[in-house]
């Protein structure tokens, strides 16, 4: 089933923090005041667990979806 565009929207302002939708959809009530340094926040190690979790070639990408090595 192809998405509306009401999907991409809201789709594109969930993943951009300058968005309430951002912080909504991550628990919060609203954008907070220091938004930018929560967004931040993350250390490189983090970054580079994250990118590896987004790559399929990489054997963290199917672990962390439950199974193991592809």
């Amino acid at each position: 089933m192809a998405q509306t565009q009401d999907d991409l929207d809201n789709r594109s302002n969930q993943l951009n923090p300058n968005n309430d939708s951002y912080w909504k959809s991550r628990g919060y009530s609203e954008r907070p005041d220091n938004w930018e340094h929560e967004t931040n926040n993350s250390s490189n190690a983090e970054m580079d667990n994250h990118a590896n979790q987004m790559n399929p070639n990489n054997e963290a990408y199917s672990s962390s979806r439950g199974g193991g090595k592809n």
